[in-house]
């Protein structure tokens, strides 16, 4: 094969409660297209952020291609379309990486699978809540040894609030508490159990409850204050609201008949700048879309 279109959805990591383990995958994506060269490295972008990515070895897609392909130097061409923004809490460096290890699969024809691609894809992030959704679609749960995926519920439609601005994920992480009472890990454990299983049973009648977190949300708050004004603002009016992966961007989980509603609700208490969108489910996670051989 000698080129090759990836589509790679957008992510929301932690839904609430379920820190570093629960995922879900959106139908917002960006593209990354790659063709092989005889003439080295070419790397080209368009979108939100185009202009801050790295055009050598270091863009995070040429580093997953590379570790797949094993090419030495790389000679591709590489194009993001970028849809993603970067830096708001929606996995643009996971659907990077996801986009780059598919693409490079395809290209050098390898017999990976979707769980090691998933494996590759932890050793470049960390944390697979945002890489397991993006490649497995759907709803995901993970541990640092298993993932497993769940089938997203037709009754439950995800809503974003893009923020305007970046946060970068680890300053996000550093204003992290050291240490967390009894009482707040046994309550974000139950709601996190809870949320799989309003999530697998379609329940939007027990999101609010299901969406509360004790954990990593009240000291984010403290450094990105306008985020969690809009997470209170928007549950004060009942909706399932929680910071998008570790924000600045704020999500919210809502009953598909009365989505229209919540949409009219959001955009009644965004602060200027920020925009709403109502989102489906991804189900496939990132896919080739085109290819052509030789």
């Amino acid at each position: 094969m000698v080129a090759v279109v990836v589509r790679v959805p957008a992510t929301i990591a932690n839904l609430g409660p379920g820190f570093d383990a629960l995922g879900l995958a959106l139908s917002w994506h960006n593209e990354v297209r790659v063709e092989r060269t005889s003439g080295g490295l070419s790397i080209s972008a368009t979108g939100p952020g185009a202009e801050t990515l790295p055009r050598d070895e270091t863009n995070l897609v040429v580093r997953a291609l590379t570790s797949i392909m094993g090419d030495e130097p790389l000679s591709v061409s590489v194009n993001q379309i970028i849809a993603i923004p970067n830096g708001r809490g929606f996995g643009s460096s996971a659907a990077a990486v996801i986009g780059g290890l598919v693409a490079g699969r395809a290209l050098a024809g390898t017999s990976d699978t979707d769980e090691q691609l998933l494996e590759k894809a932890i050793a470049f992030e960390g944390h697979a809540d945002n890489v397991a959704p993006c490649v497995l679609g759907g709803i995901t749960i993970s541990t640092d040894t298993s993932t497993i995926r769940i089938e997203p519920p037709a009754s439950i439609r995800p809503l974003v609030c893009v923020a305007p601005s970046a946060m970068r994920t680890d300053a996000a992480r550093a204003a992290l508490a050291k240490e967390i009472t009894r009482s707040d890990a046994v309550a974000n454990i139950g709601r996190a159990a809870l949320l799989v299983a309003a999530l697998t049973e379609g329940r939007s009648d027990v999101l609010m409850d299901a969406t509360e977190d004790r954990l990593h949300q009240p000291t984010r708050f403290e450094l990105m204050p306008d985020s969690g004004a809009l997470v209170r603002a928007l549950r004060s009016k009942g909706m399932a609201a929680f910071l998008s992966g570790a924000g600045p961007s704020v999500a919210a989980l809502v009953d598909a008949e009365a989505a229209d509603e919540a949409v009219k609700t959001a955009r009644g208490v965004v602060p200027d700048g920020w925009e709403v969108r109502l989102e489906s489910f991804d189900p496939e996670g990132a896919r080739v879309v085109s290819q052509r051989e030789k």
